[in-house]
């Protein structure tokens, strides 16, 4: 049997390829084990680095009653009672406040991380996400979802992680808060109504955010807007942004008395007859009602100019709307004529707790008085106003501050004084410009709910006008 001779080139080209190969395995596997250790290591890094531990917080009872509050653990589909004061929560954890609670700050959620959360009656707060790194220092995640009321935010600002994430989601915005700074944000009724097809009127959902200090990045339909100390915003039910504004609210409707017409402010005194058009937001009354109607005061509307201008002499551009309150024809027995606002949208009152500074003001224009000074009790006033509210609860009795402005003759004649009631002296035929901070001591320093407001005229003869009525609210002392 012939056998093939293998040449020693043969040989040689077989080896290479055979040591070829074997480097070619080896080397793959070198890198196969270079690529496996990477990974390894990238891995371990990035959980070392990434890797975050649920957080907790507690809920601590600041007044009234634990029954007030309610509780929704994780992963479960009802409401429970609390299990006591400071109770621990967790993420993914609800706190619902019931909107009958009373007035104020009413509990406080405290973070893992110091941060507060206070929650005012109606405020229903979910603890989405609380992760911290396990085992550094480089993050920190707090998403917090807000669905009702009003919650102030404030954010501890001594940190420790490195990079740090805090965010409110309140219907559809996203704020995003600043470490240090302190926020409000408040999700309720507006005063435009909706009118969506097949379904029954119902009042549009607004969502206020404001900045105390510190600054806040809202985003909402499509834009992102950054809002400074001082400043507010309002977003639609849709989570379209509104323009940043001074933080003021203005908590009185209708304050230049233009929004309806005479017929329709006098018709709110018509109780049987329901389907006549009248105005929302003023109601006119006269006490005692037994007085004959001709002797009786009555109320009008009319354009004037712009205080302090006096005469009926101005651009068109500088007329505005004003209250007339008139009784005539020498009257000899008192008779009361007035104007009166129950606040806020539903006409239940208003919670001023986070106001440190409320500015009423108005122009007041004082034609006639017939009785002298204010009286003889010191309640009959051509111009008196009356704020009337509650100190911390609603059990509290209900107490007023008053407001008279009165014309005399004589600088040196002084009205008598009745307890509760400031005086002010006014020029007649004038526009006298009223301006107090209900805030300072003798009128509501401590008080946390206002009812409502009345203007009247209060005496026998009379004849005068307010016009540009405003109460604003602040946040901080001092602003207006």
């Amino acid at each position: 049997m012939q056998q093939t001779q293998v040449s020693p080139s043969q040989k040689d080209a077989a080896h290479r390829r055979t040591n070829t190969l074997a480097w070619v395995v080896l080397l793959t596997a070198f890198l196969a084990f270079c690529g496996l250790v990477s990974w390894f290591s990238t891995s371990a890094w990035n959980y070392y680095t990434t890797a975050a531990d649920a957080q907790s917080g507690s809920l601590l009872i600041r007044r009234g009653s634990p029954e007030w509050i309610t509780w929704q653990p994780r992963n479960r589909t009802r409401f429970q009672n609390l299990e006591g004061d400071q109770q621990e929560l967790r993420e993914g954890d609800q706190i619902r406040i019931v909107s009958s609670a009373g007035y104020g700050q009413l509990a406080t959620i405290r973070l893992f991380e110091r941060t507060t959360l206070d929650m005012w009656a109606g405020a229903d707060v979910r603890l989405e996400q609380l992760q911290a790194t396990r085992w550094n220092t480089n993050e920190q995640r707090i998403v917090l979802r807000q669905l009702h009321g009003y919650v102030r935010y404030d954010v501890w600002p001594e940190q420790r992680y490195k990079n740090l994430s805090y965010r409110v989601l309140a219907g559809e915005v996203e704020v995003e808060l600043s470490p240090g700074g302190s926020y409000s944000v408040a999700i309720g009724q507006s005063d435009r109504v909706m009118h969506l097809l097949g379904t029954a009127d119902e009042a549009a959902t607004v969502t206020d955010i404001a900045v105390r200090t510190g600054s806040a990045v809202v985003r909402g339909g499509g834009r992102t807007v950054t809002l400074a100390a001082g400043q507010r915003l309002v977003a639609d039910a849709l989570g379209v942004l509104g323009l940043p504004q001074p933080a003021r609210w203005e908590l009185i409707r209708d304050g230049d008395f233009d929004q309806y017409t005479t017929v329709e402010y006098n018709n709110t005194t018509i109780a049987d007859q329901p389907t006549l058009p009248r105005a929302r937001t003023w109601q006119i009354y006269g006490v005692p009602p037994d007085v004959a109607p001709e002797q009786r005061g009555y109320f009008a509307t009319a354009r004037i100019c712009q205080p302090p201008n006096a005469s009926l002499v101005c651009d068109a551009r500088e007329l505005r709307g004003t209250a007339l309150f008139n009784r005539r024809g020498g009257q000899t027995r008192p008779f009361t004529t007035g104007a009166e606002q129950n606040l806020g949208l539903d006409n239940q009152g208003i919670d001023i707790s986070e106001y440190r500074s409320l500015t009423f003001s108005a122009w007041v224009f004082v034609a006639n008085q017939s009785v002298p000074l204010a009286g003889d009790q010191g309640t009959e006033c051509p111009v008196m106003i009356r704020f009337q509210g509650k100190r911390n609860a609603p059990t509290d009795p209900e107490e007023e501050r008053l407001v008279c402005v009165y014309t005399s003759a004589d600088p040196a004649a002084e009205p008598v004084r009745y307890p509760t009631v400031s005086y002010f002296r006014a020029e007649a035929n004038a526009w006298f410009g009223l301006r107090v901070n209900l805030r300072d001591e003798q009128w509501l320093p401590d008080f946390r709910y206002l009812r409502r407001i009345q203007i009247y005229a209060n005496g026998h003869d009379y004849d005068a006008r307010i016009t540009s009525v405003s109460l604003v609210g602040t946040q901080l002392r001092g602003e207006q």
